[in-house]
């Protein structure tokens, strides 16, 4: 549905310029800054709070609405299959490729807390920006949707850096962004890009995948 996110581009009254400085200071910035050890990677929970907060006040500022994010219901019922199939096709692939890697599943995830809530509320907020608000940033500043999804999964690989173990979870989480940018871009829904996200987050840790140990 690129001519949905073209029509949520013409909306963002934002200079290209801007844009870019946001995506610097929202995106880049922060990870950086833990990636490198100026910021504690322990204090990982309050440059995530700050970051939010910051990106909160960006689009209150910028008066972004819910239909900009896409954040309705009147293509729900239609999206659902595709977003079901999607998630149900990952989990398996996820699923696999884990067993034949060695990894096994986490002992009693249901006592940690990262799967008890964090997953969900990290893949909120992950989905809003990286998707909700990146993506038709970037469709201002870009004119290939091609190109878009490689960059917006590049970016969204980049937040993944700070989870150590480069080669396989930047592999993972690059592959992961290809596939939530295409889907986001062919049906722009982010109540079931949410869903999705967080079912395959879950999948993921479940299999010791993205772990600050």
């Amino acid at each position: 549905m690129i001519k949905q996110l073209s029509q949520t581009a013409r909306k963002i009254k934002t200079s290209k310029q801007e844009i870019l400085l946001q995506i610097l200071f929202v995106f880049i910035l922060p990870v950086l800054l833990l990636q490198t050890g100026l910021i504690p990677i322990s204090a990982r929970i309050w440059v995530l709070v700050i970051t939010v907060s910051l990106f909160i006040i960006l689009l209150l500022k910028e008066k972004w609405t819910l239909d900009m994010l896409h954040i309705e219901k009147y293509n729900f019922k239609k999206f659902v299959f595709p977003y079901a199939l999607f998630t149900i096709i990952s989990v398996i692939v996820i699923s696999f490729f884990s067993e034949k890697i060695g990894r096994e599943e986490f002992a009693h995830w249901w006592l940690n807390s990262h799967f008890i809530y964090l997953f969900f509320v990290v893949s909120i907020f992950q989905e809003v920006a990286y998707r909700g608000y990146l993506i038709p940033a970037l469709r201002k500043i870009i004119a290939s949707p091609v190109l878009i999804i490689i960059i917006n999964a590049l970016i969204f690989a980049y937040m993944h850096s700070i989870f150590g173990n480069y080669q396989l979870n930047l592999l993972l989480a690059f592959v992961g962004g290809l596939g939530f940018a295409a889907m986001y871009i062919k049906y722009p829904n982010l109540l079931l890009i949410t869903l999705s996200h967080a079912v395959l987050n879950f999948s993921v840790v479940l299999y010791g995948f993205f772990i600050i140990r």
